[in-house]
This record gives C-alpha cells, structure tokens and sequence, in this order.
C-alpha cells in the first residue's frame, strides 16, 4: 500500500514538473490598467492579452462603446469583449488557437468560443458578445477568460446589476414626462403684447408671409434650477426637417413660453402639409400639422 502511495506521488510530481516546463506562462498573473488579470508569457515576444468589455463597438470608428466592469441587466442590451493581442508580428507564420470563456456567478461557463486565427490573418483583436437581456442573466460577478493552446492568458472579472440608475437621465426623463407644450401658429406677433394674432392652421403662400409659432409650456414651475433644452423642428411635406431651431434655458430662467418662426414665400414653400414638432432633450413632447396653400 505504501509503495502505491510513494509511486502515485512519483507520478505526479514528475507530471507536475513536466506540465511547467511545457508552461508558456508565469503562474503568478500581474494586473493591467484595464483591470485584466494577465498571465505574462515566459517568452521573450509571447502573445499577451488585454481585455476591455463593453456595450457594442462603434461601426464608424471601431472604437468600444461605453467601456467598463459594471453593466445592467435589460431588455436587448449585449456586452462585447475586446481582446487586443500584442506581439501578435511575432507569431505570422503559425496558426494560432485560442479559447473564450464566459462563466456565471456560480463559475459555470455558459458560453465558450473557439477562434483559430492563420498564418494569413494579420489581425490583433479577437472579440465575442453575450446577451444580458433579463430573461438570459441574472445580476452577480462574472468572468471572461482568454485561453491560448488552452494556457490561460488573461482574465477579467464584470458585474451585472438589475439597473444602472443616471439621477441626471431620471431627471431629464421626468420633465419630459411632466412639462406639456402647447403650439400656437398664427400669422403675426403682437409687438406690445408678445401675445398672436391671426391663430390658425391655414396659411397663404406669400412674398413676406411668415408662419409664427409659440409654444407654451406647463409644469416647469418644480423645474426652474434645472437647465432645459427645447428643439423646434419645422417638417416640409417631403417629411424633411428644413429648420431647426435650438433653445437652452438655463437654471433659474423662469420663461414658460419659447417661440420660432419660417419664412412661407413662394420662393422658399410649396403649397402641402407641413409639421411642427417640439423636443425637449431630443424627446419629443408635442406636435402640430398644418397647411400651406396658394
């Protein structure tokens, strides 16, 4: 029984000492400035690794979208990891094989990829997405790793939460909830009394004719110390923006009216269906057809 025990002891210390020698790894990993852990390699030009996650990469610039460690669990919303080799120059002449994992809070991998990459790809970024949509993950500390001929290079750890709340997003979206814009068209603005004149949704096409718009907005009064910011969009017939007018009203600007007006000449307007649309931080609150005619 003892001889088993000291030959099973044998055996595995020399399996240990064979499988380090083989180790293109440090076992001890260091910590990037990205929060990855990564297992430097023994050789001198070894493929490293550096992990960012994120929510998606810019088509237009390739850059990753709203990089980070903390996510929230919602509806369609995806996290993408970035892996940037480096020394990749070193290794064009060799297929290179490598693994991703994704593993839950429980350390159970719930998504692995295996990613071959030839001696004809030059590229130096390796890259995979899961859903976080509520019904596929619950909130908890998770983990990404990236395996190299099946060496663990590097690691990073992520946390979902149920909802990231932005006080300043909440804010916004409960004025655009609360504040109700009111569209007045008419033909002129009395001069003395800021109030208009002529009130329609008809008017005629002429050499200075003028459609004037004011807008009156209720339930600012409990907004007064928050900055606002109102776009007045004028829509043609071809359902085209042809102006569009910025208003910012600063904390403590108690205005509750905001106006806008367009030129209707016949050199500038065709006769149809033209649109006003109000926007309070690019939401839209309020809206009001109206007609042009010869």
């Amino acid at each position: 029984m003892i001889t088993r025990i000291k030959l099973f002891l044998f055996v595995f210390l020399i399996s240990q000492l064979v499988f380090n020698a083989c180790s293109d790894r440090v076992e001890i990993p260091i910590k990037d400035d990205e929060s990855t852990l990564v297992y430097p390699s023994k050789s001198k030009n070894g493929i490293e690794a550096q992990i960012i996650l994120c929510e998606g990469i810019n088509s237009k610039t390739g850059k990753p979208i709203k990089p980070g460690i903390v996510f929230s669990v919602k509806e369609k919303s995806k996290i993408t990891a970035v892996v940037n080799l480096a020394n990749r120059e070193f290794h064009l002449n060799k297929t290179l094989m490598f693994h991703i994992d994704w593993l839950d809070s429980t350390g159970n991998s719930f998504f692995k990829k295996r990613i071959d990459v030839s001696p004809n790809d030059t590229s130096s970024v390796l890259t995979s997405t899961i859903g976080v949509s509520p019904g596929k993950r619950s909130a908890g500390e998770y983990t990404f790793r990236v395996y190299l001929y099946r060496e663990l290079i590097a690691e990073t750890k992520f946390y979902l939460v149920e909802k990231l709340v932005d006080p300043v997003q909440a804010l916004r979206e409960e004025m655009v909830e609360k504040i109700i814009a009111k569209i007045l068209l008419g033909e002129k603005i009395n001069k003395k009394t800021g109030k208009l004149k002529d009130i329609d949704t008809v008017f005629t096409i002429g050499k200075k004719a003028k459609v004037n718009a004011l807008v009156n907005l209720r339930g600012t009064n409990q907004y007064i110390n928050q900055k606002k910011i109102y776009y007045l969009d004028w829509i043609g017939p071809d359902k085209n923006s042809f102006y569009k007018k910025k208003i910012e009203l600063a904390s403590g600007d108690t205005a509750s009216v905001i106006s806008s007006s367009v030129s209707i000449s016949s050199k500038k307007r065709e006769p149809g269906s033209y649109k006003l649309k109000v926007y309070l931080f690019n939401e839209l609150i309020s809206e009001k057809s109206f007609n042009l005619v010869k």
